[in-house]
């Protein structure tokens, strides 16, 4: 059985009792794939995080909406369906800028999360600071020099994020066309997701299917997203 298969049932709890024993002595005595699960946690831990926050600050703009009664929306509802308003929202949601604004989050900073206090502060640390803080433009400047006096992965996924968190798409597509999907490197799935994303918000909606379907058939961490992406757009 492949890594990326036991790693896939391990998050989802499907291993099986033969699995689990694989899984465990890989995970003592492959420090790579250890590596790797430690990886795909804090992924997880931090998009919940990030999940969890976009939620909280929606409730809060439904609280700050003034109630109506449920009579208005009853009326305003008939009136909708009487001017074929079902077809016009359905059309809205399925537009590709609706899409992209549906289904589009911010990346968390899985990296070197910031802590505070704390003291080591080198040109990485300051990126990921900027990026976390919501200063992109800053965040753009630091991984690009990361990027051009290394040649980092992470320097050159962030940067592309901050691209996209600035909407200049187009750059940020051309950032990830540098890197080298193939080699299903850990930012592989999602430069492919955020790609295709990117190609929506241009209109540009061939390219965003091609991608989605790379991603809708192999396993990885953005696979239902891509599946229930497809379905939307078929």
């Amino acid at each position: 059985m492949e890594n990326e298969t036991l790693l896939h049932k391990y998050f989802e709890q499907q291993l099986s009792d033969e699995e689990k024993v694989l899984f465990t002595s890989l995970l003592q005595n492959d420090a790579a794939f250890a590596k790797e699960v430690e990886y795909q946690k804090n992924v997880k831990k931090a998009i919940t995080l990030n999940e969890r926050e976009a939620l909280k600050q929606k409730l809060k703009s439904y609280e700050a909406k003034p109630k109506f009664r449920t009579a208005y929306w009853y009326s305003a509802a008939v009136v909708i369906l009487f001017l074929g308003g079902i077809t016009w929202f359905q059309l809205q949601r399925t537009s590709p800028e609706k899409l992209y604004q549906e289904y589009y989050q911010s990346y968390p900073n899985v990296v070197a999360p910031t802590v505070r206090g704390d003291n080591e502060r080198n040109l990485k640390s300051d990126a990921f600071y900027e990026y976390d803080s919501g200063n992109y433009e800053k965040s753009l400047t630091l991984f690009s020099k990361i990027y051009a006096d290394e040649g980092v992965d992470y320097a050159l996924f962030y940067k592309a994020m901050s691209l996209l968190e600035l909407e200049r798409h187009e750059e940020a597509i051309a950032s990830f066309d540098q890197f080298k999907t193939a080699d299903n490197n850990a930012f592989s799935p999602f430069v492919k997701w955020y790609k295709a994303l990117s190609y929506l918000k241009l209109n540009e909606k061939e390219k965003a299917v091609l991608l989605l379907q790379e991603l809708a058939k192999e396993e990885n961490p953005q696979q239902f997203k891509a599946k229930e992406l497809l379905d939307v757009l078929k």
